[in-house]
C-alpha cells in the first residue's frame, strides 16, 4: 500500500469518524430531549394528581367540620331544652322562695329592721 492510498483511508475514516461523532450527538441529545419531556409530563402529571387530591382533601375535612359544627350546635339545642325545662320546673319556688324573701326584706323594715 502506498502512502498515498494510506492517507486516503485514514481520511475516509476520519470523516466517516465524524459522521458517527455527529450522528451520535444528535441521538444522544434526542434522547435526553425525549427523558426530559418524559420527566416533565411526569412532573405534571404527579402535580395535578397532588392538586386533585388536595383539593378532595380539602373538601372532606370541610364537609367534617361541617358536620362536626352542626353536631355541636344540635348539642347545644338539647342542652338549652334541658335547661329551660329544668329551669320551668324550678321556676314556680325559686319564683316563690324569691317572693318570701323579699316580703321577709319588707316585713323586716317595717319592724325596725335592717
Amino acid at each position: 500500500m502506498k502512502l498515498s492510498e494510506a492517507l486516503e483511508v485514514l481520511l475516509k475514516a476520519e470523516d466517516e469518524a465524524v459522521e458517527a461523532k455527529t450522528l451520535a450527538e444528535r441521538e444522544a441529545k434526542a434522547i435526553i430531549q425525549k427523558a426530559h419531556d418524559e420527566y416533565a409530563r411526569t412532573e405534571d402529571s404527579s402535580l395535578n394528581e397532588a392538586r386533585v387530591s388536595a383539593a378532595r382533601q380539602m373538601e372532606d375535612a370541610r364537609l367534617s367540620a361541617e358536620k362536626e359544627s352542626q353536631h355541636i350546635a344540635a348539642l347545644a339545642d338539647v342542652s338549652v331544652s334541658r335547661m329551660i325545662e329544668q329551669f320551668e320546673k324550678r321556676e314556680p319556688g325559686l319564683i316563690a322562695r324569691f317572693a318570701d324573701a323579699l316580703a321577709a326584706r319588707y316585713a323586716a323594715r317595717d319592724n325596725g329592721g335592717a
